[in-house]
This record gives structure tokens, C-alpha cells and sequence, in this order.
């Protein structure tokens, strides 16, 4: 209905651009504004107003300067909009970019049915989250509806006891038993001192089934008024409770009334303002199904008031004098005066609910309690007036209007009201505050002055209808319980849409302390002096390295990458040891041992039981050495000093003592030789020799598994050698993959040569038998 008007109802009035605002775009389209917001739901969670569903119609700026037919794209990202207090802004320029956006859509992609955009409903919020309820969806068959009882929430902050990994988001859960989301239309108010919010009355389908936004099938239609009364009970947060009672028959049910919680009596009183009976909006014709009854009994919703005590749990009615007559959709803020003498509810837009052409209320209106009199503080024009809008207080004197839409004559609304001058604003700003004072013409009907000491104590024309009310009124709400969260902090406003916009500095800044730029200029000194002294032995320490000095020099004990460096460059730590020779070195590839099946351990203690048998012959320092000639290391040198068969007893133990050579085991190569096939002297053209092992001492007979190497009679490996030949004594028959493990080089080989350690023991694997290698820690740990 609303894409058929001409002018624009600004809920953000002017115009710029918004990112990620507006769904889809048109190709010349450079901007877009939030124009109309039908029935959105929303409250403010300490310094913020969320805004969510309704129906919101963009206004796009074209790239000429013109502007396109206001669109609707349903909110498919089901985007909940927010706006903080702290963000200042100029209502004759458009805040639509300064306002964040939170998606309840999983991964923040299509909303479908997980969170669809509901029409009308609530917000039931207190100070650390809030719950949507009710609402209408768009009949659609591109998905299946969420559940008749589910129910979305917002923890935006934890309450209550501590919650370990406590993360703001959404969470989805049910409705209790015998109540249902099918309900639209109603009036909520939230009162978060008291951790409670409520829903009041509202429309429903005529079986209390499922139902959309309004349409000619009746049945799926929020066409009949519901007595239903909802209490939400957030106390203990993650166990709220839900409570619905039927409404009594002195209460009548209605669609769109305005609920405010007002600070009076032990949990405060609820006041039901307006509504409409056989509204228009309820049919897809924007026609009343009863004009004429809605005319004759919804005026008297503004002059006989219903009045909930939250602590005594009961409804009461009373007259009021005055009034601004029929009226529906629109919203209220309270502002109770200084001294607590009378608490004053605001009134603002509206329309009859019967005439959807017709002329909305700018008006604003002041109920006054407990005098129960009306007084219009601000006239307005009805050119600029709007329904469908909410209001918030950010501080006890303004009220912010957000959202809403016009008549199909249009409107060019006002954003932001004074309560304590009665006058329209033309901006916001957060350091521009002051305490309510009651406006002129409300004292002039009520006595007192400006900051409260009302005369007006009790209804002024008919006295009280029921006497317990006045006794709730005789009591004072512990106002210690309301949280006041201003004033706030001014944000930036660099990259807004107000950039003329120049915000007023807090009055109580008081700029830096005097005692703390001396006391940063000596943490700065002492910062510097030790940076300086660090970095003066960082250079002293690099330079000696340079020159080839140890690690000695320097005062620490060698370390595992000295020795690395010592093999590298060929450079022994100590005195030079003679090498040992062995009674066979190979002299070419075709000599070279093949891949072999061997434990280290054993194979060492094989080499020193042979080396007691047989003379060890030291080559003159002319001659050739044949293995590691550059490296001016003795096998045993390296053994003991660069491989990890030489470590200490942190590690495997040293080669020095047998008691130690359990604790090694190893298998090197074993990706080249079946192990599932292997037996003694399978091959003729090799000789097996059987080392003896030690076993390890958690070693049992059930450590061997099938892919094993082959076990002797006493627990033995067998350990190839070519042609016959004995194992060699010394590190030169060792073959030339062998002598790449010992010098810790690494090769294709190196993996599996792992993995068949780890296979030799299971459950055991050792990362720097392992050599570093990450691949190979990877394979050692899963085994593989």
C-alpha cells in the first residue's frame, strides 16, 4: 500500500548512504534510506536500541540526484538493527550508516525459515537480553514455518550467576505448554528491574491456529481479539519462565494497545493506553469488519484506564478527565518527576485505526498519575504525523521516535522530543542532557512545580474507583533497583552521516591527571634504558659468533645446535679422537650393504663385542681417511656427540654403558623389506645374523604384532648382511642411508625408517629419534 506514495515518511529523515542496508539495488542506484518501518519491534538493553521485523521500505538515491519508488525486500538476511546512545546524529540528515546490524541468520546468510521477518509481535527485553514473540510471517511455500512454540532469544549480556565461556548470540528454545507464538497485534512492556515483561491481549486467529499477514483467507488471519495476558519472568537467566492467564471480563480485549510499566507501588503498576477493536489493518482491503462498534467502544481506552499491580497480581479500572480520544499505534515513554510526587506517561502519533487515509496524529499527550488527567503538551501538525513508531528514553528529559509510517497524504516527521520543554529537537547529542523537569502545562493541571510537589494527589473529577489502588500508589517503588546506564560516552561521529555535526565535550572531563605525564616519562626511561642494554649484548653476543667463538666464551654450556654446527663445518668441540677402522669398507654403490632390518642398540653392542676381538688399526694421518674424512670426528665422536644414541639418560642413554641399550630401539628402512614375508635365510644370496636384544622393560610376549620383523627363539632380531658376511664392526659399514641418519640428514628414507622404529615397540616414539622432521613426527604419532 505504501510503494503508492508520492513522499517519503524520513523514520532517519535526509538521505546518504548505508552499507549493506538495503537487500538488493537497482544497476543506477547509489544509495538507499530507510524510509517507512510498519509495526517494527524493539526495546533498548542498557545503552541500545534493537530494532527488529516489521515492514521496512528503503527510499533509493539514484546516481542523477532523484529518488525510486520505495522498495521493500523483506529483510531476507533477517538483519536486526541497532542504534547506540553514544552515537550523536542530526535529524535533518539521514542516520541510517551510523546504525550496526546484527543477523539472526545462521552464519549470517539467508534468514528463510530459521529467522524470518515477523511483522508486529514484541521485543520482551531487560538489561541483558531480550526474547521475540509473536508476529505474523509472509505466506510463503518457499519454506516450512518454524514450530508453533518456538521462540527466539538474544543474550547480549550474562546476569545472575557466573557462566564460564559465556559468548553473546542468539538462542532458539520452546514455549511452554498451552501457549503458542500464534499471536499478533498485542502491547508489551519491559520492565528490567524487575526482570519481567509482559504481553497484553492482541489479536489471533479464529481457531488459534497459525496465522500470516492479512489476506482474504480469513482463517490464516490475526482477525479476532485475543484475552489472553503473558508474563515472561527472566530472574535466573537460561531458566526463564513463561505464565499466561486469561484476562478478566472488566479488561477488554484489543489490538495495538500502548503498555507501559510505570515505578509505583512494591513491583511497579502496568497501564493499558488506547487500542482498537475491528481495526482496518486486520483485512488485506484495509477495511474494519465493524466500523460502527469500533467507534462506540474503543474511544474508551483513553478515558477509562486498566491499571495491572505486578505485586498483587490484580486489575483495576479508573476514570480520567480529558483525553485524546480513539487512538492506536502509537507510543509511550514514562517520566516520573524529581520528587516522585506524580509520574507522567507521554503519548505520541497514532491514528484511529479505522482510517487508513486519513490524517495521523503529531500530537503529544500527557497522562498524569496519579491525578489520572490528560494534558496535550505539543500540538504538532497533522501533516507530520505517523503510527506504528516506538519510543525510548536515553535520558529522563528526550524521547527518541524511531520507525513508524504515514497516511497516503505523507509526512515529514520529527525524531527527537524534549519532555521537560515540550518541544521538538533537531538533533541528539549525548553530552546534552539534564534531570526531568514537569512541562508548564502539565503543572499548570496537576500544582507543584517543575520538579515535582504535585497537588494533585488523586483522580481530580471522580475520585478513586477502587480504593486498593490508591493504597498501591501509597507506596513507594525501591527505586535503587532501576540501573541507570547514562550518560554516555560520545562516539566518534568521523565516518557517520552527520559530518557537520559537532558534539559537545563532556562538562566533567577534567582533561589528564597532573601526576601522570612525569609518571610516564619514567616508565618510558626505564623502557628505553632497558631495550638499550639488551640490545647492546645481543650485539656483543652475535659479534663473538661471528669470530667462531663457542658458546664457552659466552659463559653457557654447549648445546644441542653447536653440535649440529660442529658436524656441518667439520669442526670438532674436543681434541680429535683416532678413527676406527673396520675390517671391511665399501668402496662403491654395488659394495654398499642393502636396506637392512637392525636395532641400534643391539647392533652397537654387536660392534663393541667384535671391536674386544679384534685389533683396531689407526690409519697415519696421510692416508685417506675412508669415512667422514672432512669431518675430523671419530665414529664414536660422532656417535656420542651428534646423534641421539649418544644423549645422556634424559634422552636413550649412552653408548658407554649397556644397561642402557634396552631403551633404544629402532628399525631402519623398513618400508624396503616385507615384513609380512620375512623369514631366515629366505634370500641365498644373504646370510642372516642373529643380534641379541634386551628386552624393554615393560616388554611382553603380546607387543609383537603381524607386521613385525621376525623374532628369534630368545627374542632376537635377524639382521641381514651381503654374501655371507659377518656384521661389521665400526660406523663405515654402515650403509651410505645409515650413515645419512647418523649425520641426521634427511631422505626419503628417514620416514619410514620412523615408522619402523615405532613399529619394532608399540606405543613408543621418540620426536628427536625422529630427527625433527615434522612429516616424521606426524608418522611416529599416528603410527603409520
Amino acid at each position: 500500500m505504501f510503494d503508492a506514495r508520492l513522499a517519503c515518511l524520513s523514520v532517519l529523515a535526509g538521505w546518504a548512504a548505508s552499507a549493506s542496508a538495503q537487500a538488493t539495488w537497482s544497476s543506477d542506484q547509489v544509495n538507499t534510506t530507510m524510509c517507512y518501518w510498519e509495526q517494527v519491534r524493539a526495546a533498548v538493553v542498557r545503552d541500545t536500541v534493537y530494532l527488529d521485523g516489521g515492514i521496512l521500505w528503503w527510499l533509493p538515491g539514484l546516481a542523477d540526484g532523484s529518488y525510486a519508488t520505495p522498495v521493500s525486500d523483506n529483510n531476507p538476511l533477517g538483519i536486526i538493527y541497532t542504534l547506540n546512545f553514544s552515537k550523536p546524529f542530526n535529524t535533518t540528515q539521514n542516520i541510517t550508516a551510523i546504525m550496526g546490524q546484527l543477523s539472526k541468520a545462521p552464519g549470517g546468510g539467508a534468514a528463510n525459515n530459521a529467522a524470518p521477518n515477523y511483522l508486529d509481535g514484541a521485543m520482551l527485553a531487560n538489561d541483558g537480553e531480550f526474547f521475540l514473540y509473536g508476529g505474523m510471517l509472509r505466506n510463503t511455500a518457499a519454506f516450512v514455518p518454524p514450530h508453533p512454540d518456538d521462540i527466539t532469544s538474544y543474550q547480549a549480556y550474562q546476569y545472575g550467576i557466573q557462566k564460564d565461556g559465556f559468548l553473546p548470540g542468539f538462542v532458539t528454545d520452546r514455549l511452554p505448554s498451552g501457549m503458542t507464538r500464534y499471536l499478533a497485534y498485542g502491547g508489551a512492556a519491559n520492565a528490567p528491574s524487575e526482570n519481567k515483561a509482559w504481553y497484553f491481549s492482541g489479536m489471533r486467529s479464529p481457531s488459534w491456529g497459525e496465522i500470516f499477514r492479512p489476506s482474504s483467507n480469513q482463517s490464516l488471519t490475526a482477525s479476532n481479539v485475543s484475552n489472553t495476558f503473558i508474563t515472561l519472568d527472566m530472574s535466573t537467566q537460561q531458566q526463564e519462565t513463561w505464565n499466561n492467564v486469561t484476562l478478566p471480563d472488566s479488561v477488554t480485549a484489543r489490538a495495538n494497545p500502548e503498555l507501559v510499566w510505570v515505578p509505583v507501588g512494591a513491583q511497579g503498576l502496568l497501564v493499558a493506553l488506547g487500542g482498537v477493536v475491528f481495526p482496518e489493518f486486520t483485512t488485506s482491503s484495509h477495511v474494519s469488519r465493524n466500523e460502527a462498534v469500533s467507534e462506540a467502544e474503543s474511544p474508551a481506552f483513553m478515558t477509562n484506564i486498566d491499571v495491572y499491580d505486578v505485586a498483587g497480581d490484580e486489575w483495576y479500572q479508573q476514570p480520567t478527565s480529558g483525553g485524546p480520544g480513539q487512538l492506536t499505534r502509537g507510543c509511550t515513554v514514562v517520566a516520573p518527576a524529581q520528587d516522585g510526587s506524580s509520574f507522567n506517561i507521554y503519548y505520541y502519533g497514532g491514528y484511529d485505526g479505522l482510517h487508513v487515509t486519513g490524517d495521523f496524529s503529531d500530537a503529544v499527550w500527557v497522562l498524569s498519575l496519579p491525578s489520572f488527567t490528560w494534558t496535550k503538551v505539543a500540538a504538532g501538525k497533522t501533516s507530520h504525523g505517523r503510527a506504528g513508531h516506538k519510543c525510548f528514553m536515553p535520558y529522563p528529559d528526550q524521547m527518541i521516535v524511531i520507525g513508524g509510517y504515514a497516511s497516503l497524504s505523507g509526512a515529514t516527521p520529527k525524531c527527537v522530543f524534549n519532555l521537560s520543554s515540550a518541544t521538538w529537537m533537531t538533533g541528539y547529542d549525548p553530552a546534552k542532557w539534564s534531570n526531568y523537569t514537569v512541562p508548564d502545562a502539565v503543572v499548570k493541571a496537576i500544582g507543584g512545580t517543575a520538579t515535582g510537589g504535585a497537588t494533585a494527589t488523586s483522580p481530580s473529577t471522580s475520585g478513586w474507583a477502587d480504593a486498593p489502588l490508591a493504597k498501591v500508589f501509597e507506596t513507594q517503588y525501591p527505586s535503587t533497583k532501576i540501573k541507570k546506564w547514562y550518560p554516555y560516552a560520545v562516539a566518534n561521529t568521523t565516518d557517520n552521516t552527520n559530518p557537520n555535526f559537532t558534539p559537545t565535550p563532556q562538562s566533567n572531563s577534567g582533561g589528564l591527571p597532573k601526576y601522570l605525564p612525569p609518571l610516564l616519562g619514567t616508565i618510558f626511561g626505564l623502557m628505553f634504558i632497558t631495550l638499550l642494554a639488551t640490545g647492546i649484548f645481543l650485539y656483543r653476543r652475535r659479534k663473538l659468533l661471528r669470530r667462531g667463538g663457542s658458546v664457552t666464551e659466552l659463559g653457557t654450556e654447549d648445546s644441542n645446535g653447536n653440535r649440529i654446527m660442529s658436524w656441518i663445518r667439520g669442526q670438532p668441540i674436543e681434541n680429535k679422537a683416532p678413527t676406527v677402522t673396520t675390517e671391511e669398507t665399501p668402496t662403491s654403490p654395488e659394495m654398499e650393504s642393502p636396506p637392512v632390518l637392525y636395532h641400534p642398540a643391539a647392533a652397537m653392542a654387536q660392534v663393541h663385542h667384535e671391536m674386544a676381538d679384534t685389533q683396531l688399526a689407526e690409519l697415519p694421518d696421510t692416508s685417506p681417511r675412508a669415512e667422514l674424512q672432512d669431518t675430523g670426528l671419530t665414529p664414536v665422536e660422532i656417535i656420542n656427540r651428534h646423534s641421539h644414541l649418544g644423549r645422556g639418560s634424559s634422552h636413550l642413554g649412552s653408548l658407554n654403558d649397556p644397561s642402557n641399550y634396552s631403551s633404544i630401539t629402532q628399525t631402519d628402512h623398513a618400508s624396503t623389506v616385507s615384513r609380512s614375508s620375512h623369514t631366515p635365510n629366505n634370500n641365498p644370496s644373504r646370510q642372516d645374523v642373529l643380534l641379541p636384544l634386551p628386552s624393554p622393560p615393560d616388554a611382553s610376549p603380546d607387543l609383537e604384532r603381524p607386521d613385525s620383523p621376525p623374532l628369534g627363539a630368545a627374542g632376537n632380531y635377524f639382521v641381514s648382511a651381503p654374501g655371507g658376511g659377518k656384521v661389521a664392526s665400526g660406523v663405515s659399514e654402515v650403509s651410505e642411508r645409515d650413515r645419512a641418519h647418523l649425520r641426521q640428514i634427511s631422505d626419503a628414507t628417514v620416514s619410514s625408517g620412523c615408522g619402523g622404529w615405532e613399529r619394532g615397540w608399540e606405543r613408543e616414539c621418540d620426536w628427536e629419534w625422529c630427527y625433527g622432521d615434522e612429516s616424521v613426527e606426524e608418522e611416529c604419532v599416528s603410527g603409520e
